[in-house]
């Protein structure tokens, strides 16, 4: 068994204390010659942490098959003095992995008692924001524009793997370190796509409120950093952007004739002829064959104007259009006029707003 021991040279372009403090979080990734935990083995398990303000790098790599209980034993050990196990894809594959190698060794571990923090599927719910067709970690570095000097997949090095037990060669040993070193660096520089996840957990605030060509803009201040911008069309009439600190809603408005329904039908008569509704203290002086009772149907006022859709709040009245009562809208002149006002309730129907948009985009 071989131990390497150095510094990554890189701090993250996030802040990591958001998940803990640095110094209860250990990173790892793990190498297997296959899939197959019952019929393969760990060779290479790879850690990093934080000590003495820089991260520091740790790897654990067989010599032989022999080897791989000693590696458990060292990096389970180490492991044991951290809260939180950060990973990539980790519950789905390291952690399982793991907890299976050392009940079959005999190896006392924490595997369970951990907090687990899995960056990937933290990250996968801003793959519909990103439109992104893939969440691998590889997807996500060309995404942030991240160079690796690695060229090698898991499945790749298998064979080198084979070859270094057999000969201990320099080469193929170098080339197993390099891949679990950039995917333990590649991990610390990935962070920063969590700030998109940040974003669709609502860690924005409202900013301000305009339009441009018949659409309403919202404009957002977000908590963390953006790393790059990026402009998603979830539908015709809704536009998502950000970069930096800023994050937009572009909403197209419906122009026309809009319904607000009226409470308490049986209040009210609807006049045929008229195609609207009056009280019905007024329309008991009307004769009796120009008026019939109000139903939900007909009980409505009419109005003409610009509308948003999906406004839900008992702050601002609910329009719909025609017989559709499943999209509900709201007045824009009403909205943006207690916008003008400082009226804090219109900027938490707009904060509100958001979070439901985003609420389903991390569901797509």
């Amino acid at each position: 068994m071989k131990i390497i021991t150095g510094q990554a040279g890189f701090q993250p372009e996030y802040d990591m204390r958001s998940i803990c403090p640095l110094e209860e979080m250990l990173l790892f990734d793990i190498e297997t010659t296959g899939l197959k935990k019952e019929t393969t083995q760990v060779y290479l398990i790879g850690c990093a942490w934080y000590e003495d303000g820089n991260w520091v790098l740790r790897q654990y790599l067989t010599e032989n098959a022999g080897d791989e209980y000693d590696i458990l034993r060292e990096f389970t050990a180490f492991a044991d003095k951290f809260r939180v196990l950060v990973h990539f894809n980790g519950d789905g594959f390291d952690i399982p992995y793991l907890r299976y190698k050392c009940d079959y060794y005999g190896i006392e571990s924490s595997f369970s008692s951990h907090e687990s923090f899995d960056i990937y599927r933290k990250a996968k719910r801003a793959r519909r924001l990103l439109g992104l067709s893939s969440m691998s970690q590889k997807s996500i570095e060309q995404f942030l524009g991240i160079e690796r000097d690695d060229r090698y997949s898991g499945g790749l090095l298998i064979p080198v793997y084979y070859e270094y037990e057999k000969t201990g060669g320099e080469e193929a040993k170098n080339l197993l370190l390099l891949h679990n070193h950039d995917d333990l660096q590649g991990m610390l520089k990935i962070m920063p796509i969590l700030s998109y996840t940040k974003l669709l957990e609502g860690a924005f605030l409202f900013v301000s409120a305009g339009e441009e060509e018949n659409e309403a803009v919202f404009r957002y201040r977000t908590e963390q950093q953006l790393p790059v911008a990026f402009e998603q069309r979830l539908k015709e009439d809704l536009l998502l952007s950000g970069s930096g600190r800023d994050f937009y809603i572009r909403r197209k408005m419906k122009r026309g004739s809009a319904k607000l329904p009226l409470p308490n039908v049986s209040d009210y008569y609807y006049l045929p002829e008229e195609d609207r509704v009056i009280h019905k203290d007024v329309a008991q002086f009307l004769d009796r064959s120009r008026r019939v009772k109000a139903n939900s149907k007909n009980c409505f006022i009419r109005k003409e104007g610009r509308f948003l859709p999906e406004i839900h709040s008992e702050s601002v009245a609910a329009y719909y259009f025609g017989e559709d009562r499943k999209t509900v809208y709201a007045d824009w002149e009403e909205l943006y006029g207690m916008l003008e006002q400082k009226d804090g309730r219109a900027q938490e129907i707009l904060t509100c707003m958001a979070k439901d948009i985003l609420d389903l985009v991390s569901c797509l």
